[in-house]
């Protein structure tokens, strides 16, 4: 085995910016800046503004999302709010530093044989479960095994590009590579990807990691408490093998989707951090600790083409009519969040050799430029599709999980009202959103994916599984040309596959795409810096009093 340098392989990596100023074409983002002046707190000093340190450290309230959202269980978890959370409890063999770059974690050592295929990770010495067991390679090992027995969200990050792992002592993973694949790093930082303790899953079964006490923990957290519907509660770890490093103490972690709750709770101080707030009142906090992230996201309408879907959608004639239909300047310019518009599955911000950004390289889904034609041609389409004027249009249940996507999504009902006549669509914000999307529960259905890691290949390989999609909607073709762009090395090639997947999807339409936005969270840079925010992930770890 030949050592190389690992980070600098990466053809995933991580950049780095000011969460203070509007976010680039980077998935990961840092704040470095203050918003005014406080003076320094440390372990043991009084009440700052918006939480106070005790002898354990510093104790702060965020708010990231409601108890539908959260999830312990690294096999099962898919919002984004519960894989945040896990990246406080859990660690992997790499994690996502204080400088938000991809770095190792509970491995001390990682080398990569000549030909790119094998990974050779060894363990630290010094690292435990929160029961005070040593963590084992075997751990690694499970916790590959029972993300891909779980068939959930993110069941094959891992085994997509890598086809063998296994423990050969009990400090040593070795991980052998489909391809040389440059981001398994990335993948290896995911949480899915983390460590399971064998004996816990055996010992509770369907409620693993469902309560504060039903598992144990290797990151730098352990959850003393889980009020479901309310709360959170995770306590530094002391032995956890960089605690000294680690000013947090305690994290109080509101769970709630309540978007003026949540404000309120950050002008009171209660909480530090909030990725929830109403749109109507972004304007408002503007330097009051509004901050803006390179997105890595799509914004799209999801349409329920299995089983419980209404029959009216598996027409694609009526699924492009509706997709023409939307006005998606309009929207974005009711948002006014610094949206781009949504002619892609894939986002900006990935060049290729020649600096030119995949969404130039691709044909657009439609025209973006012809928003009447756009209409004109939706209404034929939907006469085709034998509901001219809407007439005899079916009802539909048009589902999403919170306020500002309500709105969204009732104007693009309206656009379907006023440009294809149709006044039978129901938008509902409903509790239990992601379970009833996953169950197939609903007729359309928000859906947003926030990039896991910068790799093209994640944002497509979202629509490879319907775990992960949600739109019941599968085409072999579509799945070919993604296979064959990650496996080719050639970066030429893999772009014509990735171009092949989007074309194709264009021509199905399981989604379709309405802007690619900018993460907006609210975090108070005036008393604390260290958040890193990284693909839509927060990380609260190494966060400190000014």
């Amino acid at each position: 085995m030949k050592l190389k340098n690992i980070m600098a392989m990466l053809l995933a990596a991580l950049m780095v910016m000011s969460l203070a100023a509007c976010g680039g074409n980077g998935g990961s983002e840092t704040t470095t800046a203050a918003a005014g002046e406080a003076t320094t707190a440390a372990a043991g000093d009084e009440t700052t503004a918006a939480g106070e340190t005790t002898a354990d450290g510093l104790e702060i309230g965020v708010v990231g999302g409601s108890e539908d959202s959260m999830g312990l269980n690294t096999a099962t978890v898919g919002a984004l709010n519960g894989l945040s959370a896990c990246r406080h409890v859990y660690e992997g063999l790499y994690k996502i530093g204080a400088d938000g770059e991809v770095t190792l974690g509970q491995a001390a050592k990682a080398e990569q044989s000549d030909d790119g295929l094998t990974w050779t990770f060894t363990l630290r010495d010094d690292i435990t479960w929160s029961d005070g067991e040593p963590v084992t390679a075997e751990d690694f090992i499970y916790g590959f095994d029972f993300l891909v027995e779980s068939a959930d969200d993110y069941s094959t990050i891992l085994s997509d590009v890598a086809d063998k792992w296994e423990a050969t002592d009990d400090k040593t993973v070795v991980i052998n590579t489909k391809f040389a694949c440059g981001y398994l790093p990335s993948i290896l930082a995911f949480p899915s990807t983390y460590p399971v303790r064998k004996d816990m899953v055996e010992e509770f079964g369907e409620s693993y990691a469902t309560e504060a006490d039903k598992a144990v923990y290797n990151g730098p957290f352990e959850v003393v408490s889980w009020e479901h519907q309310a709360k959170i509660v995770m306590s530094k770890r002391t032995d956890y093998y960089d605690a000294a490093n680690i000013a947090v103490g305690k994290i109080n972690w509101v769970l709630t989707s309540e978007e003026s709750t949540a404000l309120n709770q950050f002008k009171s101080g209660d909480i530090i951090y909030s990725d929830v707030i109403p749109d109507e009142e972004v304007a408002s906090m503007v330097n009051n600790g509004l901050h803006y992230a390179s997105g890595m996201n799509n914004y799209c309408v999801m349409f329920n083409l299995g089983d419980n879907g209404n029959d009216v959608l598996k027409d694609v004639r009526v699924r492009e009519a509706l997709s023409l239909a939307i006005d998606r300047q309009r929207i974005i310019n009711i948002r006014d969040l610094n949206d781009e518009m949504g002619y892609s599955l894939t986002c900006s911000g990935f060049t290729n050799a020649d600096g030119v950004d995949f969404v130039d390289y691709i044909d657009p889904w439609f025209d973006a430029e012809d928003y009447e034609g756009n209409c004109e041609k939706a209404k034929q389409l939907l006469a085709e599709a034998g509901y001219e004027g809407g007439a005899g249009f079916p009802a539909l249940n048009y589902i999403v999980n919170n306020d500002s996507r309500k709105e969204v999504a009732e104007s693009v009902v309206n656009d379907w009202k006023e440009v294809l006549g149709i006044d039978t669509i129901t938008v509902n914000k409903i509790e239990g959103f992601f379970a009833a999307r996953s169950g197939g529960d609903f007729d359309l259905a928000y859906y947003g994916w926030w990039m896991d890691y910068t790799d093209i290949s994640n944002m497509i390989g979202s629509m490879v599984s319907v775990q992960d999609n949600n739109c019941f909607w599968t085409n072999e073709d579509f799945l070919t040309a993604y296979n064959n762009a990650i496996t080719t090395e050639d970066q030429k090639a893999q772009w014509d596959y990735y171009k092949e997947c989007e074309a194709i999807m264009a021509q199905d339409l399981p989604v379709t795409p309405i802007l690619h936005s900018q993460s907006t969270f609210l975090f108070d840079d005036t008393n604390y810096d260290g958040l890193v925010y990284s693909c839509g992930n927060f990380v609260f770890t190494y966060i400190k009093a000014k």
